[in-house]
């Protein structure tokens, strides 16, 4: 069986409950949620000297929520549009991320011995 590592940073925080409920219904055994910044909001805020650039990162969030998770090579496409079903198309402007590195190995998923 083939996994990837799923990596997707949505800037609409009140979606995520939705997007996992979708996960479990097409298999998806688990995934870790963290509360992230981003760039713009950094420059922007918490470092004085950028605080001109302000207006080059108008789209800035006050959080996005980032989800990781090792799942089914098979399962991505299928995460991937529920995802943009639920929340957006990614092809929106500031609308976040979604990409997969493929993993070589890995230990302790339900179904992986």
């Amino acid at each position: 069986m083939a996994y990837e590592l799923f990596v997707c940073i949505i800037n609409r925080p009140e979606a995520v409950e939705d997007v996992i409920a979708a996960f479990v219904e097409i298999g998806v055994t688990g995934c870790t949620i963290i509360d992230s910044k981003g760039m713009g909001k950094i420059i922007t805020q918490d470092i004085p000297i950028f605080s001109g650039f302000k207006n080059m990162f108008s789209g800035t969030r006050e959080s996005n929520v980032t989800i990781f998770s090792v799942m089914d090579s098979g399962l991505v496409d299928e995460a991937i549009k529920i995802i943009e079903e639920i929340y957006v198309s990614f092809s929106e402007p500031d609308s976040g991320i979604v990409f997969t590195l493929p993993v070589n190995r890995v230990k302790g998923l339900l179904s992986n011995p």
